[in-house]
């Protein structure tokens, strides 16, 4: 049973799924890079999941909103929506690095336009709920 809050998470990113699929045109170095090998597939339960990583995973990194209450509900408890876009997405590894208040990102490149959207969605619809509790 979840509680009140992890039901307005949860359905804050159910909202976000429900846009449409966005699609991105691949540049042809990004073609080239995806088809260099096949897409990892990673044990996100594994205890030693974390990074660096062994597969040459490509990095990066987004800033995090300024309002930690944002970031709180964008995120879910424990990074719970974070831990939902590192799998839907099958990229290796998304984390809030709290001193540096940007969301890192490791995994294939290509994938990380994807990514970012859902995260940006995430923040949008965050605040908009915050907003609205609070009128």
């Amino acid at each position: 049973m979840m509680s009140e809050r992890e039901q307005i998470q949860q359905e804050i990113f159910d909202n976000v799924n429900m846009y449409e699929e966005v699609s991105f045109e691949l540049t042809p170095q990004e073609e080239i890079d995806m088809n260099d090998r096949p897409s990892p597939i990673y044990n996100y339960k594994d205890p030693n999941h974390k990074p660096p990583f062994k597969n040459g995973e490509d990095y990066t990194e987004i800033e995090a909103s300024q309002n930690g209450e944002v970031n709180a509900v964008a995120f879910g408890k424990c990074g719970y929506h974070l831990k939902k876009i590192t799998e839907k997405h099958g990229i290796a590894y998304l984390y809030h690095n709290r001193e540096t208040d940007r969301i890192e990102i490791w995994g294939e490149s290509y994938k990380f336009d994807s990514v970012i959207l859902d995260i940006l969605k995430r923040f949008e619809n965050a605040e908009t709920f915050l907003k609205n509790k609070y009128i």
